[in-house]
């Protein structure tokens, strides 16, 4: 398929890139250059018809620019609204106009909170809703957990004891999003620990013993590098993301104690 990823030098749009283009015809568009190999073309989605070139003939949109939660405080409420929000209605016009068949689009699952942010993904997730219900735009949305770069080993383990996601995980959504039956479809992308109901009765007494259950070494990491725990367990049913997405996430803090420690200790990767 010919594949358009938009936001190409962000990190989903450079990891899908990397994902996709073995098996499909990709092209990339960025408000940024880049040095790539791959068609460029630059475009700023906040521009009417900014995608209209870069979009002609493209079978899927995977559409991924956005100021996040991170920029919040840094960003004005209008840069917000006219990148995640114009920036999608921008991107849908030059879709209709090209006759795409798909988009992939980034939500978050900060659509569930109540700041600025979260207004931009429930507005465009309605946005989503629209152009599949009126122009038949196939669109497959994921609501990634946080997956912001990490500054270290240890802010990295520490986010997969709260609402983290691997970004590894979160690629592999995206490209099973590009290639699943579904034509419309949400889905939550975040990590899968496989806590008992008796781990989460059992939790508020002895947290890092319930981590240390489902991943040996847990205990040691925690107590020793201090790191912060939830206050309580919350798992997510994944069983529809794996079913009609392909979604099968990898990456936890097991993975991370295989992956950035060795006899106890926390090291970087090289």
């Amino acid at each position: 398929m010919k594949l358009l990823i938009t936001g190409a030098t962000g990190s989903v749009g450079s990891g899908a890139a990397e994902a996709l283009r073995a098996q499909h015809e990709v092209r990339l568009s960025d408000i940024a250059a880049m040095d790539t190999t791959l068609p460029f073309y630059p475009a700023d989605v906040r521009e009417p018809r900014a995608l209209d070139q870069a979009a002609e003939g493209a079978d899927v949109i995977v559409h991924t620019p956005a100021w996040h939660g991170i920029h919040m405080g840094q960003r004005s409420e209008r840069d917000f609204y006219e990148l995640n929000i114009t920036g999608t209605f921008n991107m849908f016009q030059s879709a209709v106009n090209n006759r795409v068949r798909r988009v992939v689009w980034l939500s978050s699952m900060s659509f569930y909170g109540s700041d600025f942010y979260a207004y931009t993904k429930k507005i465009g997730e309605q946005l989503c809703r629209y152009y599949h219900e009126q122009h038949g735009i196939e669109v497959i949305l994921l609501r990634p957990a946080d997956f912001t770069p990490y500054t270290d080993a240890r802010h990295y383990g520490e986010r997969l004891l709260h609402g983290g996601v691997d970004r590894r995980d979160v690629i592999q959504a995206v490209a099973s999003a590009v290639v699943c039956p579904q034509t419309y479809g949400t889905y939550h992308i975040v990590r899968d620990d496989a806590f008992t109901e008796a781990d989460k009765l059992a939790y508020a007494a002895s947290p890092a013993d319930a981590w240390e259950r489902l991943y040996p070494g847990a205990k040691r990491l925690i107590e020793a590098y201090r790191l912060e725990l939830p206050v309580r367990l919350e798992t997510m049913d994944l069983s529809r993301e794996r079913a009609e997405l392909g979604y099968e996430p990898r990456y936890n803090f097991g993975t991370f104690i295989q992956e950035f420690t060795r006899e106890g200790t926390i090291v970087e990767r090289t």
